[in-house]
């Protein structure tokens, strides 16, 4: 009976140092699948850029929304500049007329100038809000076609990052062979034409 539990604690101890063995191959290799993958996703690590003015320049839905912006900001300012001239033509007349307004007359002249200014600021402060608004609106669309190109072409590219640069950016550096400008402004370009289309 002894003879037997020898025999089984032997048995017992051999099969838990190869239990051990074989738990410390398994990690010992999962370590090193680890560090293989780390060295494959650091080698595969890309990333590009695209010149900011280029784009603002050349991509043809960015130059209708900054032409759109622009149309609409002389009108805001020629909205201003009514405003503005019925005010000074009020004035003029007003002081044209000074000493010949009765003090009734000179207090309405007065009540109508302020008038006029009140109108004036709050108009300007209604405009200004408005196309901060439209402007915030429109630029973030142009931002958002640009960020939906990238996804679909930095998924086929392999780019894990991309860059806008302008002249004042912080980057001191950029080597040209990671310079995707003139796809970017190709393919987005493509898909504003296509969108057009429909």
């Amino acid at each position: 009976m002894q003879k037997v539990s020898i025999v089984l604690n032997a048995i017992l101890l051999v099969a838990v140092g190869y239990l051990y063995y074989e738990h410390y191959a398994y990690i010992n290799q999962d370590e090193h699948k680890l560090k293989q993958n780390q060295a494959a996703v650091a080698n595969s690590f890309k990333i590009a850029y695209f010149e900011l003015d280029s784009l603002q320049n050349h991509y043809e839905y960015y130059k209708e929304v900054r032409d759109y912006l622009s149309k609409k900001d002389q009108d805001n300012q020629s909205q201003l500049n009514k405003i503005k001239g019925n005010y000074m033509a009020k004035a003029k007349e007003f002081n044209d007329k000074g000493s010949q307004l009765s003090q009734n007359e000179a207090e309405e002249y007065q009540r109508l100038l302020m008038k006029l200014q009140n109108d004036y600021n709050e108009a300007e402060q209604n405009l200004n809000n408005e196309m901060q608004s439209v402007m915030a609106e429109k630029l973030s669309d142009v931002k958002m076609k640009i960020q939906d190109f990238l996804k679909n072409y930095c998924a086929d590219k392999g780019y894990a990052y991309v860059f806008a640069s302008n002249d004042q950016d912080y980057l001191y550096y950029k080597d040209s062979i990671r310079n995707i400008t003139p796809d970017v402004l190709t393919g987005l370009n493509a898909s504003y034409q296509k969108s057009k289309t429909k």
